[in-house]
């Protein structure tokens, strides 16, 4: 751990311990006051994660929502991926077979947590682009909006806690395993309980291994994955946690590239589903080892104190090879038009975080109120190793035809020094507080502030003797984030609320001055009502959201590209960009038996000149779930819409110049609002054994999940079938 680490959580530490041993002592365990997230079928009882108060869904001002193992484990939702296809308010993009990009609110989610210490989420061949199997996780939580408070930087989408499973006090076991579409096979157990001392020292032991093939052509995937912790009592009102989770994915034969949209005439492509301009010896393979550490103590007096720390290491080696729908465009009869694109690239990420807090509750003015004070820091180094491609048996200028492809073609030579072209380091630290008043019996107001400091710098280095060069790309920010929350009891049931959180994003561009680009900053409004019906089971929230931002980056049309001393572009800042929009959501049981989950969201970002921006996110959003159990039988399913989506993209016209080139225009590409269906059938044979099957897009509808990236389409997936069956002990 960095000495800045040890410094930042010491001094958090401090403040909590002191403030804590100045309340009355009282005999409390560890486990009634910080386990916020018990769940019980699909509803969780509390949560932390966008205060780090520990509140109800009911009491929390923001956008939120909660995947509880019980909704995992019914809808057999494997990935993260399709935990956020169910996310209200979240959209969910491919570039390819490989990289997924999601969205809320317009905007790129990127912070992400686990067990409330921070890391980030990347989109590409390198760092931080391999997210973990659910098998590991109890609930996975998304707080949709600005969560400055706790995150520091960041756009205002939403931050996604993924809470690992913890050992239980009794023995527990569960097998699972699956079947499906496209020789879809996986195994997962799960083991836990007691080891010795009474119980004093609790483990826990999951596994899970997939094999599958895809729709799309050529690709074959493998991912092992392990997660172990160990558990220990060390007094009654201490508690220390540590383990380890492994990912690794291994992508045989992907596509790195999606469909044509248009053929060199401009006539449309209407290209299969299946199709892949990738070799078969495309491999994309990335491992991640995350280990962690948890240390939670009761001081007395409802007060609490937790430091949680996680060092993730995560290796990519990807050797890619496609058809660039970027270089040409395909003849109508041939097939014949496309250029070729490959890498071969090779990172290593690196990444330490901590997060360490205190919470309680204090007397003042003849009412209880609560208190949270903490910190968090976040480090990490992407090197980008000295890797290439260094001969080809091919030409670059000329890929086969589209029609004939079947992903064949000669191995290219490669290298690996093994020392790094390039180090990017970002690194962020933050102290934050929040107060929740109870000014009277229905009226909360909830304030806080974050103090954060961000830095990042790139560290070069030669091609051939891997000696330092120079530091590009330093840049650093500090910023005080003010926070509010005011929530109105309405009814016994029915919440008003109101909320504001500063949004604050660093932006290493520099204008026509050669002068830094100020931050881009901003406020966030949410406003709504939340409520709880039928004896609290079920939770709703109707509410709207409003955000300008100011300082948003554009290019300087005044000034000619790559013009800068440093050779980059100018840019100068713009104001007035907004965000506004609004959310229903319902979670939890209507009666006994039947659940439900889901939302509608929409969203609309403009300019200041009035033009709506983020066109590839759609207007609308409609997504709803539920469950019904029957004896003992549980049927269920789904639904989800969206508007249409499009961008502009640079398409031939079908004209040609005199050297037979194709004319090409600026084309607006589309795709059309659409609807898909799920549905899942479980049946327990016995109190202990069940079998099941879950279809998704039942009725097999056709859509892009990506269009104009790269001139290109990339197909959803078709109808798929997993049938399953799973065992607990």
């Amino acid at each position: 751990m960095s000495a800045r680490t040890a410094l930042l959580a010491s001094a958090a530490l401090l403040a909590l311990v002191s403030t804590a041993h100045a309340q009355t002592a009282e005999d409390t365990t560890v486990d009634s006051v910080l386990v916020t997230g018990r769940t019980e079928g699909y509803q969780v009882k509390g949560t932390n994660t966008a205060t780090k108060l520990p509140l109800t869904l009911r009491e929390t001002p923001q956008s939120l929502t909660v995947f509880t193992r019980q909704r995992i484990e019914d809808f057999n939702l494997i990935t993260v991926t399709e935990v956020f296809a169910q996310t209200p308010g979240v959209n969910v993009q491919q570039y390819d077979s490989n990289r997924v990009l999601f969205n809320a609110r317009g905007f790129a989610i990127t912070n992400f947590q686990f067990d409330g210490v921070p890391t980030q989420y990347a989109t590409g061949a390198g760092g931080n682009s391999v997210l973990s199997d659910t098998s590991i996780y109890e609930r996975i939580e998304v707080v949709r909006g600005a969560t400055g408070l706790v995150t520091g930087a960041g756009d205002p989408s939403a931050t996604i806690n993924m809470v690992r499973k913890r050992p239980t006090e009794d023995f527990r076991a569960s097998t699972s395993l699956s079947a499906g579409s496209w020789d879809y096979r996986r195994a997962e157990v799960d083991v836990s309980g007691p080891i010795a001392l009474n119980g004093k020292i609790r483990g826990r032991l999951v596994g899970a291994y997939t094999d599958r093939d895809s729709y799309v052509r050529f690709q074959h995937d493998t991912s092992p994955s392990l997660y172990g912790v160990v558990e220990a009592d060390l007094t009654d009102n201490t508690r220390l946690r540590i383990g380890a989770d492994y990912l690794r994915t291994d992508s045989q034969g992907g596509a790195w590239s999606a469909a044509p949209l248009f053929f060199r005439d401009g006539s449309k492509a209407e290209l299969p589903r299946s199709y892949s301009a990738g070799a078969k010896w495309n491999r994309w393979e990335r491992e991640s080892v995350n280990a962690l550490a948890v240390l939670e103590h009761e001081f007395g007096g409802g007060w609490v104190g937790r430091v949680a720390y996680n060092n993730r290491s995560t290796d990519t080696e990807s050797l890619l090879f496609a058809g660039s729908n970027s270089g040409g465009f395909a003849d109508k009869v041939t097939g014949l038009g496309l250029t070729i694109s490959d890498t071969y690239t090779v990172t290593e990420t690196r990444e330490e975080s901590i997060d360490a807090y205190a919470s309680g509750p204090f007397d003042a003015f003849g009412r209880t109120h609560e208190l949270v004070v903490g910190g968090n820091f976040f480090n990490r180094n992407l090197r980008t190793l000295n890797a290439g491609i260094t001969s080809r048996p091919y030409s670059l200028t000329t890929f086969p035809s589209i029609f004939t492809w079947n992903g064949d073609i000669g191995l290219p030579g490669v290298s690996n020094t093994g020392k790094p072209r390039s180090i990017a380091n970002t690194t962020e630290g933050g102290l934050y507080a929040a107060l929740r008043l109870n000014l009277t019996d229905r009226l909360k107001v909830i304030t806080g502030a974050r103090f954060t400091d961000w830095d990042v710098h790139t560290d070069n280095f030669s091609a051939t003797t891997g000696a330092y060069v120079n530091t590009t790309a330093n840049y650093g920010e500090n910023r005080i984030a003010p926070y509010l929350g005011v929530l109105y009891d309405l009814t016994g049931n029915l919440t008003a609320f109101v909320s504001y959180a500063d949004v604050f994003q660093p932006q290493n561009l520099k204008t026509k001055d050669f002068e830094q680009i100020a931050p881009k900053v901003g406020g966030n409004w949410e406003y709504g009502i939340k409520a709880e019906f039928f004896d609290k089971r079920l939770y709703a929230s109707l509410n709207g959201f409003y955000m300008q931002q100011d300082n948003v980056a554009e290019i300087d049309p005044t000034v000619l590209p790559n013009s800068l001393p440093d050779g980059t572009t100018a840019y100068r800042a713009v104001s007035g960009v907004k965000t506004q929009g609004a959310e229903i959501e319902v979670s939890g049981e209507i009666t006994k038996g039947w659940s439900v989950t889901g939302g509608y969201t929409y969203t609309y970002n403009e300019d200041a000149k009035g033009a709506r921006l983020f066109t590839v996110n759609p207007l609308h959003m409609l997504k709803l779930n539920s469950t019904y159990k029957l004896g003992r039988w549980t049927l269920g399913g789904g639904v989800s819409w969206q508007t249409k989506v499009y961008q502009n993209m640079q398409a031939p016209t079908g004209r040609f110049t005199t050297a037979g080139a194709p004319v090409l225009a600026a084309t607006r590409v589309t795709q059309g609002s659409y609807v898909l269906a799920d549905a899942l059938l479980r049946y327990a044979v016995t109190d202990k054994i069940s079998v099941g099957v879950n279809a998704t897009n039942l009725f097999d509808e056709k859509y892009y999940r990506n269009v104009g990236y790269f001139n290109g389409g990339y197909w959803g997936e078709p109808r798929r079938v997993l049938f399953n069956v799973r065992a607990r002990y």
